[in-house]
């Protein structure tokens, strides 16, 4: 994972893993939320299994799990899949509620 994400710049944090069925169906959305949010949020992709320190650190217990940084500040988290519009509902709902 890039410095990037350690900014003020909202962040969205995809924990996934490669055996991961839920991960596979959740990644074509995230990338799609991805580029329709470029302006409000960066995506980092941070696989399990060779980031320890952060699945460490972020106290991830399942995947996909889903974590959106603003300020070095979690304000949203969310395990399993979603629909496109249901995160990106949840994605504009958590940074208006964090300006």
């Amino acid at each position: 994972m890039s410095q990037q994400t350690t900014g003020d710049s909202p962040t969205l944090l995809q924990f996934f893993a490669t055996w991961c069925r839920p991960c596979k169906v959740l990644s074509p959305i995230v990338d799609a939320i991805e580029t329709k949010m470029s302006a409000q949020l960066q995506v980092a992709r941070v696989n399990i299994d060779e980031e320890e320190g952060l699945t460490s650190r972020f106290q991830i217990m399942a995947v996909p799990t889903l974590v959106l940084m603003k300020n070095n500040q979690e304000i949203w988290r969310h395990t399993g899949v979603l629909s496109e519009s249901n995160l990106k509902t949840a994605l504009e709902s958590a940074l208006s509620a964090h300006p």
